[in-house]
């Protein structure tokens, strides 16, 4: 005959749903370590820190929209602000893990202390893929290339984990590394359809 399930064979279930989905509807707040190269700055190593804010909103099975926004302060009065807002599209490649890319556009300005402030358009386009591993784990990485033009392009390579406390609310870190820059950073992030 039929049975109700226990409180065991429930909390099965719910554990399962971790590993079911990987969203692209969230918020997500980080803090930033910063390291740049001295031949950047004509031979000066120059370190900094910030906190940034972005998200993702899915628009339907496959397509998403990304957006953040950065602000970082550096040695000498050096102040960095960045912002992104791009369009992805993002595919299964295992009943675990996602295939994406994203084109984004990129707005940064630069200020330093006596010498007023510059700002550049650019563009990015990234490729990336995204992965449950076990119940709990993603691992993400990602190679993007960023023009912002008059010879400032770069390669970048990205790389991250995220623990996930509930189905709704996870935390991490991340690297990103190019030629001249290191940025290393923790973050939480809130999904809003898990």
């Amino acid at each position: 005959g039929r049975r109700d399930k226990g409180p065991r064979e429930k909390y099965g279930q719910n554990r399962e749903a971790f590993a079911a989905d990987i969203s692209y509807n969230f918020i997500e707040v980080a803090y930033q370590e910063i390291d740049i190269d001295g031949g950047f700055f004509g031979g000066f190593d120059v370190d900094g820190d910030g906190f940034g804010i972005g998200g993702a909103f899915e628009l339907n099975e496959n397509w998403f929209l990304g957006a953040s926004y950065s602000k970082a302060d550096f040695d000498f009065g050096v102040d960095y602000d960045e912002l992104m807002l791009g369009v992805g599209y993002h595919v299964p490649i295992s009943d675990n893990a996602d295939f994406y890319g994203m084109f984004s556009y990129l707005n940064a300005e630069a200020s330093a202390d006596g010498f007023g402030s510059a700002d550049e358009d650019g563009y990015a386009a990234t490729i990336g893929v995204r992965g449950m591993v076990g119940e709990r784990f993603e691992l993400n990485g990602s190679l993007a290339y960023v023009d912002f033009g008059n010879g400032g392009d770069s390669t970048a390579f990205g790389a991250g984990a995220l623990y996930y406390f509930t189905n709704a609310i996870a935390a991490g870190f991340s690297i990103d590394i190019d030629d001249d820059v290191t940025a290393y950073g923790i973050g939480v992030r809130v999904y809003f359809d898990r």
